[in-house]
């Protein structure tokens, strides 16, 4: 069960790093090459979360993917009385002991950043999911970067990078108006989670 996801988990990977964002012909739109979607970041909180799901139905072949990847808007919730971060945790039908989760800083209604967290495992179906909500993130944060750009956000905040200890993971990267940071989670010595952070610049 698991290789299967796993194999579902990869060509939904390709398929989504092998699409274009740009304006197309309607020659184009017809052969379904194109993903067409708008960023969330820097809308407001219904808007991002409506944005994340049309981009995951867009993306996604199967109905255990699009529910996976998607945000369930009834159980986003404040993480504080303020109401300034919302809250919501992926895959908790799943149980599993860890899990991702992202949290939405707003300001009078409107994301201005995006916290995600990301756990390290040893799991191949685990850092197929990662690299995927990562490379949503990226378009979450900006919709005019194409499959090249948003591969090049990654490998630029050292995603892909070799290292020879945890700490020496990730980076920071501002381009078109977004900064973008990759922090490693290290815990005695072992990498146990990322925190991405996308944030919009005045």
């Amino acid at each position: 069960m698991k290789k299967i996801t796993s194999l579902l988990l990869f060509a939904l990977l390709i398929s989504f790093c092998s699409s274009t964002d740009t304006e197309t012909t309607e020659t184009e739109s017809q052969t379904n090459d194109v993903i067409i979607f708008t960023k969330g970041l820097g809308k407001s909180t219904s808007e991002y979360v409506s944005n994340w799901n049309k981009l995951i139905s867009e993306i996604a072949n199967d109905e255990d993917t699009v529910l996976y990847f998607s945000i369930n808007p009834d159980e986003v919730r404040w993480a504080s009385p303020e109401q300034t971060v919302l809250f919501y945790q992926f895959g908790k039908l799943e149980q599993t002991p860890v899990s991702f989760a992202i949290n939405l800083i707003v300001e009078d209604d409107t994301v201005t950043s995006v916290e995600f967290f990301s756990p390290v495992v040893s799991d191949e179906t685990a850092s197929q999911r990662t690299k995927l909500f990562f490379l949503i993130l990226v378009a979450m944060a900006d919709d005019t970067l194409d499959k090249d750009g948003r591969e090049s956000v990654l490998s630029k905040l050292g995603l892909y990078d070799e290292v020879s200890t945890p700490d020496q993971l990730g980076g920071s990267l501002t381009l078109n108006n977004v900064q973008y940071i990759i922090e490693p989670l290290v815990d005695k010595g072992l990498l146990i989670g990322l925190n991405f952070y996308t944030s919009q610049l005045d």
